[in-house]
C-alpha cells in the first residue's frame, strides 16, 4: 500500500524548503473497546470503536550518515454515536532533530510535524457535529524512544515549558477551523492545569489568545462538561472520560477502588471542581510537578457549542433504552456473561468491508483495548437486551450507525501500512525494547523497528521521503528605535583604593542580544554612595 498523497502533500507544504525526511504512517483495523465515559451501575457502556495512528519522522540516510529515527506520535481515535474523539496518546524525540538540517530561526520540523499530522486526521472527520482533540501534557524524560535521554541533543522540556509548547503548536490547528459565516463553525481550547487558578492558567495560553474578544474567547480555563457528556446531571464518575496511561483515569480508578454506591456516587468526591482539585494532590501533579489536560471542541454547523446531549435525538433514545435494561442487568460482570454465553463477542465488520474481527487478541499497551473478557462495548443487541424488541433494534441501529460513521472518516486516513491489533502491539513493544543511546545504537534500532514492520505485514516498501518545498523567509528584526537601556545596579561592593578603581571598570555588556529591550550592567566599581546631608 502506498502513502497517503494526502498526508505527503501537506508535509511537504508545511515544511521549509529543502528539508529532508522519511515519514513512516502506519495504523491499526478498527476494533471495538472500552467505553471513554463508564457506564451507571447495571448499565451498557456506550458502543465505541477505536483504531491507532503512529507516525514516525527519521532523517534519511545520506553521504555517511545513517538513518535514524528523530521523532515520532501516536494519535488513537474513537469513534461513537455521537462523538468522535482524538487523543494524543505519545510523542517523543530522540535527540537527533539536529540531524534534520533545519534553518534556525525558522518553525522546528517537530511542531510542523505535529500540528499538520494531527490536522490531517481531524480535517475527515469534521463532517460530525462534535469532535474533540484531547492530550494531557506531563514532562518526562523519554516515551518512546529507550536510551534518549542520554543523546545530548535531547532537550526535554519541563512542565510548564512544555504545556505552553503543546498550547501554541495546538494552537494552529484551532486557528485553522475557526468561525466561518457560511457555513458557521465554531471551536474553542479548554485548559484544566490542576493545582492553578485561572490567572496562573492563563499564563499557558498562546500569545494569539490575547488577540481574541473577551465577549468570546477561543481559550478557557474550563473543563467543558456539556460538550463532552450527554447527561451532566450524573455523578461525576461517569462525567469524565478514561484514556490510556492518563493520570485522571489512574485517579477514576482509584476512586472506584474505594467506593461507589448504586447511583455511581463516590464516597469522597461529590462534584466535578472537587475531583480536579484534589486531581492536584495526586503524584502526578504535585511535588511542584504541572500536568496540563486540554481539549480542543469542533462544532461544525453551529455558531455556538450546542450541548452534547442536544444534538442526536438518538441519544435521547439511547439512554431509554439504558434506563430500561438496568433491571435486567445488575451488574456489568453479569451482562458480559450473559453476552459470552450468546457468543456475540467482537463481530464487528471492517471499516472497509473487508469481513469480521474475530477473537481479538490483547491489544498493545499503547493503546486503550483490553483484553476480550474485559471488552465491554459489545453490540448491545448482546447485552441482556434480547427481551425487548425495541432496545434491540435501537442498539443495533445505533451499532450500524457508528461504524459506517467510522468507515468514511477513516478510509481518507489509513497509514501505509494497517495492522491488526496483535501486530500493532508487537511493533510498539520492539521499539519500546530498543537503545536510542547513541548514534550508532539509534541507527541499528531504526533499522530493525523498520524491518519488523515489514516482516509483520509481508509488505516490500514501508516510509516514504519527503522534502520541503514552503519558501519561509528568516525573521529580521523590525526597525524601530531602540529602547532606551536599562541600568542594573548588581553587587554592590565596598569602594576599594583609588589605584585599583581602573581594573574593575568595565565597559557595559548587552546582556541577551534577542531580547527586546536591551539590559547594561554597570560594574559595582562605579557605583557611588550618595553624599550625607
Amino acid at each position: 500500500m502506498e502513502a497517503s498523497p494526502n498526508l505527503v502533500t501537506r508535509l511537504k507544504s508545511a515544511l521549509p524548503q529543502d528539508v529532508n525526511i522519511k515519514a513512516y504512517h502506519l495504523s491499526s483495523e478498527p476494533t471495538s473497546t472500552n467505553a471513554l465515559f463508564s457506564p451507571l451501575p447495571g448499565g451498557t457502556e456506550e458502543t465505541t470503536i477505536c483504531e491507532s495512528h503512529f507516525l514516525a519522522i527519521s532523517s534519511p540516510e545520506q553521504d555517511d550518515a545513517k538513518e535514524v529515527l528523530v521523532f515520532a506520535i501516536e494519535i488513537l481515535i474513537f469513534t461513537t454515536e455521537n462523538l468522535t474523539t482524538l487523543f494524543v496518546s505519545k510523542a517523543d524525540s530522540s535527540g537527533f532533530s539536529s540531524r534534520v538540517k533545519a534553518s534556525k530561526g525558522l518553525p522546528s520540523v517537530v511542531s510542523t510535524v505535529t500540528s499538520t499530522f494531527v490536522d490531517y486526521l481531524l480535517g475527515p472527520r469534521l463532517n460530525r457535529s462534535r469532535v474533540v482533540l484531547s492530550l494531557f501534557a506531563r514532562s518526562q524524560n523519554q516515551y518512546l524512544f529507550p536510551g534518549s535521554i542520554e543523546n545530548p541533543g535531547k532537550h526535554v522540556l519541563d512542565d510548564r515549558e512544555l504545556v505552553k509548547w503543546w498550547c501554541r503548536v495546538l494552537d494552529q490547528v484551532l486557528r485553522l477551523h475557526s468561525n466561518t459565516s457560511n457555513p458557521p463553525f465554531r471551536s474553542s481550547a479548554h485548559l484544566v492545569v490542576p493545582g492553578c487558578d485561572k490567572g496562573e492558567t492563563r499564563a499557558f495560553f498562546p500569545p494569539s489568545s490575547r488577540r481574541d474578544p473577551t465577549s468570546s474567547p477561543k481559550w478557557n480555563n474550563s473543563y467543558p462538561v456539556e460538550l463532552l457528556a450527554t447527561d451532566t446531571s450524573r455523578a461525576p464518575r461517569h462525567l469524565v472520560p478514561r484514556f490510556p496511561d492518563d493520570p485522571k483515569a489512574r485517579f477514576l480508578d482509584d476512586l472506584d477502588g474505594d467506593f461507589v454506591d448504586d447511583q455511581g456516587h463516590w464516597r469522597s468526591v461529590k462534584t466535578l471542581d472537587q475531583f480536579w482539585e484534589m486531581m492536584s494532590y495526586r503524584q502526578e501533579c504535585s511535588a511542584g510537578r504541572l500536568v496540563g489536560f486540554l481539549w480542543l471542541i469542533f462544532s461544525p454547523g453551529q455558531t455556538t457549542h450546542t450541548a452534547l446531549a442536544e444534538l442526536d435525538p438518538l441519544v435521547t433514545e439511547q439512554s431509554a433504552v439504558t434506563s430500561q435494561s438496568h433491571a435486567s442487568m445488575p451488574t456489568p460482570d453479569n451482562s458480559q456473561a450473559q453476552c459470552h454465553s450468546e457468543g456475540k463477542i467482537n463481530q464487528i465488520p471492517l471499516a472497509d468491508g473487508g469481513g469480521e474481527l474475530k477473537n481479538l487478541a490483547s491489544p498493545p499497551s499503547s493503546s486503550p483495548l483490553q483484553d476480550s473478557q474485559q471488552l465491554s462495548s459489545l453490540p448491545n443487541s448482546a447485552i441482556g437486551l434480547s427481551n425487548n424488541h425495541d432496545a434491540s433494534h435501537t442498539a443495533n441501529t445505533i451499532e450500524e450507525h457508528i461504524l459506517q460513521t467510522h468507515a468514511k472518516q477513516s478510509s481518507a486516513t489509513k497509514g501505509q501500512l494497517v495492522l491488526n491489533t496483535s501486530q500493532y502491539q508487537t511493533l510498539m513493544d520492539h521499539l519500546l525494547q530498543m537503545d536510542f543511546a547513541g548514534e550508532e545504537k539509534a541507527a541499528e534500532s531504526t533499522r530493525f523497528w523498520i524491518g519488523t514492520a515489514l516482516e509483520l505485514t509481508a509488505q516490500s516498501v514501508f516510509g516514504v521521503s519527503i522534502r520541503g518545498d514552503r519558501i519561509l523567509t528568516q525573521p529580521s528584526e523590525p526597525e524601530k528605535a531602540p529602547a532606551a537601556p536599562i541600568n542594573m545596579l548588581t553587587a554592590v561592593r565596598k569602594k576599594r583604593k583609588a589605584d585599583n578603581i581602573d581594573e574593575n571598570v568595565v565597559k557595559p555588556q548587552m546582556v541577551d542580544s534577542n531580547s527586546e529591550s536591551a539590559v547594561e550592567l554597570l560594574s559595582a566599581a562605579i557605583v557611588r554612595k550618595k553624599p550625607k546631608g
